[in-house]
């Protein structure tokens, strides 16, 4: 095992216990369906639109028959979604960004929050196919693979990664890159051809686009805040934000979050291929270096907001919502009236 693995491995067993603790809903099993787990095409009453991301049933389905136990099939698919992606990030760094982390950088914006409140939903799959299809661009039949499961993570966000891809010019792509996403369109649509009507995210959005405009005019300081969190101050620093390719991929990319409910997270993972094009910045990175990468800076990190449905802002759990929390604060008081 190299040794920049093992700083990897230990990385991720020091922050991962803070961000859970912080930052997982725990009660939330975003993306849970049993009846999924045993048939991948049946009907299922609420949250219709998790069907237009199967790759976790499609995959848990063959660990669920071997488990028999859909809630147990669902964290196996939650742990395989997080180390898929830690996988794909250590290779990134250590095939494309020269070795440097960009792990470091993704932890001053929302990302590990997205990763964590939302846990369930398949976006460690979804970003983690990124970061494989731009290692292994070269590779025919990895590159399948990868876009793939992209697609079949998350078809809306997956065309928008190809867009991005192209125009920021994440890695040559080719006429067989086109041909790849070509076929890959075409099995998924096989797919969604089989299965009867249910209501998608589009059917979701244009029922509620009253709730969409009230999202993004409430809270719109906050909102615009949290798209890079604390990577902001670097984006203004370094001068990125004056970048021509920058400026048009941030508005497209805001522009399809604007049409959206999780504002921020929805933002977040489109804007990974964003992420990866300004930290090959020169400027960028050097700013980066001399500002928030250092050890007392992490803390910062640790501070996360994010924008979600009707323009709320939160930074992950509510613990006032907890009943125990409530209990401890407030035996807490008692003990401070008495003295």
């Amino acid at each position: 095992m190299s040794q920049s693995f093992k700083s990897y491995i230990k990385r991720a067993v020091f922050f991962t216990p803070i961000f859970i603790m912080l930052y997982n809903n725990g009660s939330n099993f975003y993306g849970y369906s049993p009846v999924l787990y045993s048939n991948p095409f049946a009907d299922i009453s609420g949250e219709q639109w998790i069907k237009e991301s199967p790759i976790q049933f499609f995959i848990g389905y063959f660990i669920n028959i071997v488990v028999k136990n859909p809630l147990t099939t669902h964290w196996i698919m939650i742990s395989l979604g997080f180390i898929y992606l830690f996988i794909s990030l250590f290779l990134f760094d250590r095939y494309c960004f020269n070795g440097k982390n960009i792990s470091k950088i993704l932890f001053f914006t929302p990302f590990f929050l997205i990763l964590f409140t939302w846990i369930g939903k398949p976006d460690t799959l979804t970003v983690g196919s990124l970061f494989y299809l731009i290692v292994f661009g070269g590779n025919i039949v990895l590159g399948f693979v990868f876009t793939l499961v992209l697609i079949f993570s998350h078809p809306q966000i997956a065309f928008i990664y190809f867009v991005l891809i192209k125009y920021l010019n994440l890695f040559k792509f080719k006429l067989q890159h086109f041909i790849t996403v070509a076929i890959g369109y075409l099995i998924y649509f096989f797919y969604y051809s089989q299965l009867n009507d249910f209501q998608g995210r589009y059917g979701v959005i244009s029922n509620e686009l009253d709730r969409v405009f009230k999202t993004i005019f409430t809270n719109t300081l906050g909102g615009l805040i949290s798209l890079f969190m604390w990577l902001w101050i670097i984006i203004f620093l370094s001068g990125i934000i004056k970048n021509k390719k920058f400026q048009l991929a941030f508005l497209f990319v805001f522009s399809i979050s604007f049409f959206t409910l999780d504002h921020t997270r929805i933002f977040t993972l489109l804007a990974v291929p964003l992420v990866i094009y300004i930290s090959n910045n020169k400027n960028f990175l050097e700013t980066f270096e001399n500002i928030l990468d250092k050890k007392i800076m992490y803390f910062l990190g640790f501070f996360q907001i994010q924008k979600r449905a009707d323009g709320r802002i939160v930074d992950g759990v509510n613990y006032y919502e907890n009943q125990y929390f409530n209990e401890l604060i407030n035996l807490f008081l008692r003990l401070v009236e008495k003295l």
